[in-house]
C-alpha cells in the first residue's frame, strides 16, 4: 500500500521466526487483504535489532499477546524518536501499562501512545514463512493515551487500516467487546474435553448455550461498569454481527455458523488467551468494581474457576489499577488523567 514495513522479532527466536522469512525474502501472503493484494510481501527489514526496526518509521505496531508487551516495549522505547506512534493492536491497558517506562525514558510527551481494541485481521500462521488472512475485521476502535492525541493518530492508522475509528479515550478501547467476553467463558463448559481429552478443538465450532449465558451474565458486569465510567460499548452479541455479520438464535448458535467454527484451536493456545483475558482485562475489571462499587460475582467466579481448572493463581499476576497509574483516583480524575496525560 506504498509504505515500507519494518518486522522485528526478538533475538531468542531469530531462528525460528526471522531466519526463514529472510531465506525466502518476504512471506507468502493469502485470503482476504485490506489491500486486495496477496502473494510475496517483501519487507524493508526483518531484524533483531530494535534500534534498525524503529528508526526513521511513522507508526510502531505492538502485535504480541499482552504478556509479551513488555519485552517489547522495553526493547523499542530507548530508540524512540520524536513524532513517532506506538499503537498496540490489541490493547490490555498497554498504554497505560508502560506510560511511566515512556516519562522515565524522557519520550512521553514527544511519542504518542494508542491502542485499539483488537487486531484488524483474523489472520493463521499456516507455515514459517505464510499467512492466511481469514478475514478482515469491519470496525475496529481507537485511542491514543493521552486522548487528546487521537486524532492525529487515527489519520495515520487509517491511511492502511480505513476500518478504525475514533473513540473518546482508551478505557472505551479495554471496555469494548472482542476478545475478552467469549475466551474463558465459552471455556468453562467445555474445559475437560478441550484442555485434558483432546487437547484441542474447533473451540468456536464446539461453543454451548451454558457457555452463551456465561458470556451474557459476564458482560452485565462489564457493561455496567464501562457505563459507570462514561464509556458506550456494545455487547458481545452486537460486536460479532456488527463486525463479521454473524447471526444466531443466541452467541453459541451464531459462533456454530460461523467462518470461526471450522478453526482448529490448540489447548496450548487457548490457555495462552484465557491466561491474557484474565490476567490484563478479568481483574482489572474486578478493581475497577470495587473502585466503583458495583458488584462482579461472575467475572470473581470466572477467575476462581478458570483458575482451579487450569492449576493458576490468576489473582497474583493480574493487572492491577495501581499497575494501570490509577490508583487512589476516582471516576471523575481518572477520566482527567486519561484525557490529558497527567
Amino acid at each position: 500500500m506504498g509504505c515500507d514495513v519494518n518486522l522485528f522479532e526478538l533475538e531468542k527466536f531469530r531462528k525460528k521466526n526471522v531466519e526463514p522469512i529472510l531465506e525466502r525474502g518476504g512471506i507468502e501472503v493469502t485470503g482476504e487483504t485490506q489491500s486486495g493484494k496477496t502473494g510475496l510481501a517483501k519487507l524493508n527489514s526483518v531484524t533483531t535489532d530494535a534500534e534498525e526496526a524503529v528508526k526513521g518509521v511513522d507508526l510502531v505496531m505492538i502485535t504480541v499477546p499482552a504478556y509479551a508487551h513488555e519485552a517489547f516495549f522495553t526493547a523499542i522505547v530507548p530508540y524512540l524518536q520524536e513524532n513517532q506512534t506506538i499503537l498496540t493492536n490489541t490493547g490490555y491497558f498497554a498504554s497505560l501499562r508502560f506510560a511511566d517506562m515512556f516519562k522515565q525514558r524522557g519520550v512521553f510527551e514527544k511519542t504518542t501512545l494508542a491502542e485499539a481494541n483488537i487486531m484488524p485481521y483474523l489472520s493463521v500462521k499456516q507455515e514459517a514463512t505464510q499467512v492466511h488472512i481469514q478475514r478482515v475485521k469491519r470496525h475496529v476502535s481507537l485511542s491514543a493515551f493521552p486522548a487528546e492525541k487521537t486524532d492525529k493518530t487515527l489519520e495515520l492508522v487509517k491511511r492502511v487500516y480505513p476500518q478504525h475509528e475514533k473513540v473518546p479515550n482508551v478505557l472505551w478501547t479495554n471496555f469494548a467487546p472482542g476478545n475478552t467476553p467469549v475466551h474463558a467463558p465459552f471455556a468453562i463448559p467445555i474445559a475437560s474435553y478441550y484442555f485434558d481429552r483432546n487437547r484441542g478443538g474447533k473451540f468456536y465450532g464446539e461453543t454451548t448455550t451454558c457457555g452463551a449465558r456465561l458470556v451474557y451474565a459476564f458482560d452485565k458486569e462489564r457493561l455496567k461498569i464501562a457505563e459507570e465510567l462514561d464509556c458506550q460499548v456494545a455487547t458481545e452479541e452486537e460486536w460479532f454481527e456488527k463486525t463479521y455479520g454473524y447471526k444466531g438464535k443466541d452467541l453459541a448458535d451464531a459462533l456454530r455458523k460461523s467462518d470461526h467454527a471450522e478453526e482448529w484451536t490448540s489447548s496450548t493456545f487457548m490457555e495462552s488467551v484465557v491466561r491474557e483475558d484474565i490476567l490484563y482485562f478479568y481483574v482489572p475489571l474486578v478493581e475497577f468494581g470495587q473502585l466503583l462499587r458495583i458488584p462482579t460475582p461472575i467475572t470473581k467466579s470466572i477467575i476462581e474457576i478458570m483458575g482451579i481448572m487450569l492449576g493458576i493463581n490468576y489473582w497474583e499476576k493480574g493487572v492491577t489499577l495501581k499497575d494501570l497509574g490509577l490508583a487512589g483516583m476516582n471516576k471523575q480524575r481518572i477520566i482527567n488523567y486519561i484525557t490529558i496525560g497527567k
